[in-house]
C-alpha cells in the first residue's frame, strides 16, 4: 500500500510539475489566458500560479503527505474557478497547462480535475515517507493514468452538426449581433474575425485576412482578451477560435465556420 499511494504520489507530482513549468514558459500567453477569464491581476498570477504547482510537485516527492494535503486545497481552488467558467459559459480555455488550447472550458477539464483531487486526497491520506515502488505499483498507477487520459481524450468530442461541422457561430439568414462600435458597414460584405491569444491558427488567419484581394469586403477582428470581447464571443456563439463569419451588406449572417488559410475565406466567401 504505501508503495501504492507513493507512486500515486509520483504521479501527481509529473502532471503538476508539467502544468506549472508550461505555464512559466508561457507566461504571457497564460497572463492573457487569465485576463480573458476575469482574473484580478492576471501578470502576477501567471508567475503565482506556475511557481506554486511547481513547489507542489517537488514537495509531492520529498514529503508526499503534508505536499498532498495542499495540493488537495489548491486544486480544490482551481476547480472552483473551472465550475464557475463552465457556468458562465465563458468561450476560452482555461490555461489550466499553458494556455495550449484554445477550446472552451468543458466538463471534460472538470472531471479531470475530480480525478486529480481523488488521487490528491488518497496521497494526503496515506501516503508515507519517500519509498522505493516496486515494479507493480508504478505499473497499475500508469495504466490507470493511461485509461484516464483515453477517457478523458474520448470525451473531449465538440458537439457537431450533421454535416460534421463543430455546432457553433449565427445561424445563416440570421440578423447579425451587434459589435462594439457599430463597425458593421450596411453597404459592404463584413468579414468577422474571431481570434484568442492562445491559439495557434489565428496568426494563420490574421495573415490570411491581410493578403485578401477583395476591395468590398470589410474585416472586423474580434481579440478574445477582455470581457467586452468575451460577450461579442458568446452572441455570435463561437466557442472556440479561429472562426470566421460573413456578414452581408443587409446585416444578415451568410456563413460562417473554422477558417485559417486564404482558400477556407474564399471558401465561405464563395457560399454569399
Amino acid at each position: 500500500m504505501d508503495e501504492l499511494a507513493y507512486s500515486l504520489a509520483l504521479a501527481l507530482a509529473l502532471v503538476m510539475g508539467i502544468a506549472g513549468g508550461t505555464k512559466l514558459r508561457r507566461r504571457q500567453r497564460t497572463g492573457r489566458a487569465f485576463l480573458s477569464q476575469g482574473l484580478a491581476w492576471p501578470r502576477a498570477l501567471a508567475t503565482a500560479v506556475p511557481v506554486t504547482e511547481l513547489v507542489l510537485a517537488a514537495g509531492l516527492v520529498v514529503a508526499p503527505g503534508w505536499a498532498g494535503v495542499a495540493t488537495l486545497a489548491v486544486l480544490a481552488g482551481f476547480t472552483t474557478f473551472l465550475v464557475r467558467a463552465l457556468r458562465r459559459g465563458d468561450p476560452l480555455g482555461c490555461g489550466c497547462f499553458g494556455a495550449a488550447r484554445p477550446e472552451p472550458v468543458g466538463g471534460v477539464e472538470v472531471a479531470r480535475n475530480a480525478v486529480l483531487l481523488a488521487v490528491s486526497a488518497s496521497v494526503a491520506v496515506v501516503a508515507p515517507d519517500p519509498v522505493v515502488p516496486g515494479v507493480i505499483p508504478l505499473v497499475v498507477v500508469v495504466a490507470g493514468a493511461g485509461a484516464t487520459a483515453v477517457a478523458l481524450a474520448a470525451a473531449r468530442r465538440p458537439g457537431v452538426t450533421p454535416g460534421g461541422a463543430v455546432a457553433q457561430g449565427p445561424p445563416s439568414g440570421s440578423p447579425a449581433p451587434a459589435l462594439p462600435g457599430g463597425v458593421l458597414d450596411a453597404r459592404t460584405t463584413t468579414l468577422v474575425a474571431f481570434v484568442a491569444p492562445t491559439c495557434s491558427g489565428c496568426e494563420e488567419l490574421r495573415a490570411s485576412l491581410e493578403r485578401l484581394e477583395r476591395t468590398e469586403v470589410a474585416v472586423v477582428t474580434v481579440d478574445l482578451d477582455d470581457d467586452a470581447s468575451s460577450a461579442v464571443f458568446r452572441s455570435y456563439n463561437v466557442r472556440s477560435a479561429p472562426f470566421l463569419v460573413v456578414v452581408d451588406g443587409g446585416g444578415r449572417v451568410r456563413s460562417s465556420g473554422r477558417a485559417r488559410s486564404p482558400a477556407d475565406v474564399e471558401q465561405l466567401l464563395d457560399q454569399l
